[in-house]
């Protein structure tokens, strides 16, 4: 192959390079709206920054990630509501560009008008059977659908518990459910229904 042949090849290469993968800031914290950024390669061509707020009785977090797209969960905006004292809201935003993730922690406002539904609300820690209760919630904004779920999670301190809870969930939290979340993990699904 002749020198003009292999340097073609070489800048052709880099070329290619170039066009599929961008820099995207990257960083993830546990509980706070903003965490300690580096700058990672990413495949693609796209970057992303996920925020998250989960609120379980004592335990709240704000938790932000940045980092490469997952483009499956571009744009979507996943709501949770078991009762008024467990919530879980997320929002996944993605950008085209180097290090175009530099937006801050954010979320939709929450919507609380009453949107006609109502779900079993039942909420069970230590135990992947189902639970069982008589309340009802009235759901909000677009958690238009009832779920019930079973398994075992990671919370976002690093404990392990069982859980088996209905209630409130729009559309984008059942179909992506536990992919969405940024910093709780689900180790084991028994049920998941809407």
């Amino acid at each position: 192959m002749s020198s003009f042949s292999t340097t073609g090849l070489l800048f052709f290469c880099a070329l290619l390079g170039s066009a599929f993968s961008y820099k995207c800031i990257s960083c993830i914290s546990k509980n706070s709206t903003e965490c300690e950024e580096s700058v990672i390669d990413c495949v693609g061509s796209r970057c992303m920054t996920g925020s998250e707020y989960y609120h379980n009785g004592d335990q709240t977090y704000n938790i932000i990630f940045k980092g490469c797209a997952n483009e499956s969960l571009c744009d979507a905006v996943g709501s949770v509501t078991q009762d008024p004292d467990v919530k879980i809201r997320t929002y996944a935003k993605c950008c085209s560009g180097d290090n175009c993730n530099n937006d801050k922690f954010q979320l939709p406002e929450e919507d609380s008008t009453p949107n006609g539904v109502k779900c079993p609300s039942s909420y069970c820690k230590g135990t992947t059977e189902e639970c069982k209760s008589d309340k009802e919630i009235e759901c909000t904004g677009s958690e238009k659908q009832c779920y019930d779920y079973r398994g075992r999670i990671m919370n976002p301190d690093g404990s392990v518990d069982d859980y088996s809870s209905k209630g409130c969930i729009n559309k984008p939290g059942c179909m992506h459910n536990f992919n969405c979340l940024i910093k709780v993990e689900e180790i084991k699904r028994t049920l998941l229904k809407c």
